[in-house]
């Protein structure tokens, strides 16, 4: 018997539906190829499958079983009817149907005018919990066909964007939801975003979906959101017996795709593996909540009775997908942990379990109180400075002589009271030439002349007031820091004052300061610049500049950093080819 869990972390449920014979396989049907086997405490079952003309067979343990006899108003009261109430509290719920095509999937979930399935069933419960109170309803219809996503409640076909918000939840941008105050509301509503889903006929069904749809109830109170989401996913085809050809070939490859990606995810799942591929398909994003995500799930395998081999391939994913947890939480926000947390005692226990006694003792200079007014040390033949300076540097580790990022601090010069502590006139001698060599690069927009357009300046990672090499001396004579440097290019000076460093090793300083530059002045633009000039980027058209100026109403400067990006739907690769593009068109 499977352990339960907490009330906050629950498997999905797995529910078996098994349709009736159609007038067609009821005369050469010899019994359907699935049964209940038995019972056990808890609820679970076990069915078994069963070829009509070999002697293969398997069993499978799920939650419920439904067989031949069984409504679909059953399934809605036992099943769909319990995660109802959770979503007043602010906790999602998802039910999905899943099998092979001409299961009886969009029946369970659309029903009939005298036998409503278990989306106006679900509607009609929900309406009826909020009668008296001041919760509104809205719902929100889009199908995935082509691995595109289309609202069906508008008039146009328009696409929707899947966009991932600041906490990681899956976000439609585009998407419409609409008012429901009345189940009748709710029908007519409805049978529009009905008709405009895209269906055809098949081999092996006179009316098939070629299209995953996804019905969204949002439930808003004076306190939270939750939302029901009761999707009907397209079935897998075997083109072989549905003789597909053109558009339907097309359509069944990439349905089958999809739920390939859906077998992919679920045992990922299962196996704990580190990275699950949830982004293989538009099937699995909208699914990610439902599987190992944040919302209780039911997944209603619905069963062919003459397919004995379909049934085998549903049943085995539908119970692969009971070991699958997902770990609810409200919609309220979670509170800030109040113990603090000493990192540094922590980096010190981690360094002693792995023996590293060397790095121990480098830690202990470097956390001590004089070091935090030094942060910069660097040995020379048995000789030390300590330097101050402003912005981010790059300084030689002792060890492996590889480069390091340094944070430094953010004064200007060497104070008086310090430099007793360096030793010889020489040693303060050495000190002030390493002081006076730095340059830090810029990160504010560059000061160049108006009539500039504001793109170009926003992205040149070069200064155009960049001071010539002898007044460049004449600065480091006075071994006084500036705030604005002259040029982005002198933090790698440093690396040229260090014993050992090679010229690749300069090279290597500079083009890490150029690219900083870039991607900051890159992402101050993005945080400025108007719909027109954001259109002018490579990469960013008039849907996503609309994006930007939306987030930027939001908060004032919503990019902060390159993975800030993936807000607008850029992944890491096209952020990469955008910022090579940038710089390439640069020095062209």
């Amino acid at each position: 018997m499977a352990a339960t869990a907490s009330p906050a972390s629950q498997p999905v449920r797995v529910v078996l539906r098994v349709r009736p014979f159609l007038p067609s396989e009821a005369i050469s049907a010899a019994g359907p190829c699935v049964g209940l086997l038995g019972s056990h405490p808890g609820g679970e079952v076990t069915v078994q499958l069963k070829d009509q003309y070999t002697s293969r067979n398997e069993c499978y343990r799920l939650d419920a079983f439904f067989g031949q006899e069984s409504r679909v108003s059953e399934i809605f009261d036992q099943e769909v009817c319990t995660v109802i109430p959770a979503i007043f509290d602010g906790i999602n719920a998802t039910v999905f149907a899943y099998g092979a095509t001409g299961s009886g999937k969009t029946y369970t979930m659309q029903g009939t005018e005298d036998l409503p399935g278990l989306i106006p069933l679900a509607v009609s419960t929900v309406l009826a919990l909020c009668t008296g109170t001041w919760c509104s309803v809205e719902i929100s219809y889009y199908e995935v066909y082509m691995e595109k996503c289309y609202d069906l409640l508008e008039p146009k076909a328009r696409e929707i964007m899947a966009l991932d918000d600041k906490d990681g939840n899956l976000q439609l941008k585009g998407l419409a939801w609409v008012p429901v105050r009345s189940l009748e509301e709710f029908h007519e509503i409805y049978s529009i975003g009905v008709q405009r889903r895209k269906v055809a006929h098949t081999g092996l069904n006179d009316v098939s979906s070629r299209s995953h749809a996804v019905l969204s109830i949002r439930v808003s109170t004076d306190v939270v959101k939750g939302k029901l989401n009761l999707i009907d996913l397209a079935g897998n085809e075997d083109n072989r017996r549905t003789c597909n050809e053109g558009i339907r070939l097309q359509e069944s490859a990439k349905i089958n795709q999809s739920l390939f990606a859906l077998s992919n995810v679920i045992s990922a799942l299962n196996k704990k593996e580190p990275r699950i591929p949830y982004r293989e398909s538009k099937l699995t994003r909208i699914l990610q909540d439902s599987l190992g995500g944040n919302s209780r799930a039911v997944m209603i395998a619905c069963l062919n009775p003459v397919e004995y081999q379909e049934a085998v391939h549903t049943v085995s994913l539908a119970a692969r997908s009971r070991h699958v947890v997902n770990h609810m939480s409200s919609a309220s926000k979670q509170e800030t942990p109040k113990d603090k947390v000493n990192m540094e005692v922590k980096l010190r226990a981690w360094l002693e379990s792995k023996g590293k006694t060397k790095s121990i003792q480098r830690m202990g200079g470097l956390l001590s109180p004089n070091a935090s007014k030094t942060p910069l040390s660097m040995s020379h033949r048995k000789q030390s400075a300590s330097v101050r300076v402003s912005g981010r540097g790059k300084a030689m580790d002792q060890d492996g002589g590889k480069i390091k990022k340094v944070l430094f601090d953010s004064a200007c010069r060497i104070p008086a009271e310090n430099l007793h502590r360096v030793g010889t006139q020489d040693e303060v001698n050495t000190t002030k030439k390493v002081c006076c060599a730095v340059v830090l690069p810029s990160l504010t927009p560059c000061k160049e002349d108006k009539t500039v357009s504001s793109l170009r300046k926003a992205l040149s990672p070069i200064s155009s007031n960049m001071a010539p090499q002898n007044q460049q001396s004449a600065d480091d004579s006075n071994c006084v820091f500036s705030l604005e440097p002259k040029t982005p290019m002198g933090s790698c000076n440093i690396v040229g004052k260090v014993a050992g460093v090679t010229p690749l090793d300069k090279f290597n300083a500079m083009g890490s300061s150029l690219k900083e530059s870039l991607i900051q002045q890159y992402l101050d633009f993005l945080n400025v610049a108007n719909k027109e000039e954001l259109q002018k980027l490579k990469g960013i058209g008039e849907r996503r500049a609309e994006y930007i100026l939306e987030l930027r109403e939001d908060s004032p400067k919503p990019f902060k950093s390159l993975s800030d990006l993936g807000n607008i739907g850029l992944s890491s690769k096209q952020i990469q080819d955008i910022l090579c593009k940038t710089a390439t068109g640069i020095f062209k």
